[in-house]
């Protein structure tokens, strides 16, 4: 859902309406006959621009998060609100959030006057994050006003990078031999959602037990030749890629490991229907809420423990008032059936949501039954009790789950849109267990073997 102009059809302020005015008259100006001095004035001025907007909005979301609009007008929090309410990636709501918690630091306030680019606001936050937090704020303000300074005399963000080096040496000289609490606090891996080409990209500030071992796993299977299946042609990987194969052959490893030695074996799992697995065309998707094509699925689930969804009757998926919170069946059940949250405007996936009483609460006589529960993530659930949503199971609704928001409120009137995607599998209502069961394939066979053998 788009809001762009304007939640609840709110007006924005007289300057701003000014200002899109100007800039629809801009985008309908021609530039093949402009000559250079006129282009590279238009960029000069259209970077102004966008330095001037990037800090006027900081102040704007200052106002929203103190105020707690997200929440008045419908939205679960603010990050939600830039997401599902204006499209944002979560990558651009986070530094719009980010820039919010700077918005009165001198370093926004030079980007207002469109003195600072992006890339050079962003080399000054590291700089300033790189600080030990025992730093005070007078140490902290030299090093961004030197900084700044830099960026003043025409500085790339190359040479202010190289200046931050300097000025951290001398500012903080024991940074180089900072001791272990410091690294760990550092120490971050992320991997982002996937494009459309099914590939996600990740980040990581290794701490140096983790470069050594990143070392280490090139080394001793990164190199051209190891991992390549096929001897008799050249290995044609780039270094990138074959780093890439080694370090998926160094986690099938660890994930492999003796459960005895190493814990729990870890479990990945996939859901697909029976066309696909018949066709070996399309895509899965794990309880993470990553999409695997289907052959590299079954690729994974070559010479592990593997599980099949079968619909069994055995399986007690109404639990009534015994257990308030769902079993580990009914959990693999409803991520079958919806793959992650329910609500239309969260794409959280399976493993990171709750199992959530769709219609009655449980403090209200509600009953752990698979037809009455359904997928919600934390927040999504969260804000049923603290803003008044509602849900009510619905197998005519595209998510099988009706979310209501709160009468009195914008959404109230502009309910979010159902999210796109299929149905739930089965309708909710449906005579026979609704859902496919992930049950243990072995042991059925095993148990099946065993009841042969005592008839015969």
């Amino acid at each position: 859902m788009s809001e762009t102009g304007g939640a609840g059809g709110a007006k924005a302020g007289g300057e701003l309406t000014a200002v899109l005015d100007a800039l629809d008259h801009h985008l309908q100006r021609e530039w093949a006959n402009a000559s250079a001095e006129q282009l590279h004035a238009e960029l000069v001025a259209l970077e102004q621009a966008q330095r001037r907007i990037r800090a006027s909005q900081a102040r704007v979301l200052v106002a929203v998060r103190a105020s707690g609009t997200a929440r008045q007008m419908g939205f679960i929090n603010d990050r939600q609100m830039l997401t599902g309410g204006l499209g944002l990636a979560p990558a651009d709501a986070r530094g719009r959030l980010e820039d919010s918690g700077i918005a009165e630091t001198a370093r926004m306030r030079a980007t207002a006057r469109g003195d600072l680019s992006a890339g050079q606001l962003k080399v000054i936050n590291a700089a300033l994050a790189s600080l030990p937090d025992e730093c005070d704020d007078e140490t902290r303000d030299q090093l961004e006003t030197q900084l700044l300074a830099g960026a003043a005399d025409r500085a790339t963000c190359k040479q202010l990078q190289e200046l931050a080096h300097r000025l951290l040496d001398a500012l903080d000289p024991g940074r180089t031999e900072r001791g272990a609490a410091e690294r760990a606090r550092r120490r971050s891996v992320t991997c982002g959602g996937q494009g459309l080409d099914f590939m996600a990209r990740a980040s990581m500030t290794m701490d140096p037990q983790l470069a050594a071992l990143m070392r280490e796993v090139h080394a001793r299977w990164g190199q051209p030749g190891r991992l390549w299946p096929d001897p008799d042609t050249t290995d044609s990987r780039t270094d990138g890629q074959r780093m890439h194969d080694a370090l998926v052959h160094a986690l099938h490893l660890a994930l492999s490991a003796d459960a005895r030695k190493a814990g729990a074996p870890a479990a990945i799992v996939i859901r697909m229907d029976l066309d696909q697995l018949a066709t070996l065309a399309g895509c899965g998707q794990t309880d993470g809420g990553i999409r695997v094509p289907v052959p590299q699925a079954l690729a994974m689930a070559r010479g592990n423990h593997w599980f099949l969804a079968l619909c069994d009757r055995e399986i007690n998926l109404r639990l009534f008032r015994s257990r308030r919170t769902a079993s580990r069946y009914q959990r693999l059940a409803l991520f079958a059936a919806y793959g992650g949250c329910t609500h239309p405007d969260c794409d959280q996936d399976a493993r990171h949501c709750e199992a959530h009483h769709a219609g009655r609460p449980w403090s209200s006589g509600g009953l752990t039954n698979i037809d009455e529960l359904a997928l919600a993530s934390g927040d999504c659930h969260a804000m049923i009790h603290a803003t008044g949503w509602s849900t009510e199971p619905d197998p005519r609704a595209p998510q099988g789950v009706r979310w209501i928001p709160p009468a009195g409120t914008p959404r109230a009137d502009n309910p979010p849109p159902p999210a796109p995607g299929p149905p739930p599998l089965t309708p909710l209502d449906a005579a026979a267990l609704p859902f496919a069961l992930l049950r243990d394939l072995d042991q059925v066979i095993a148990d099946r073997r065993g009841a042969g053998r005592e008839a015969a």
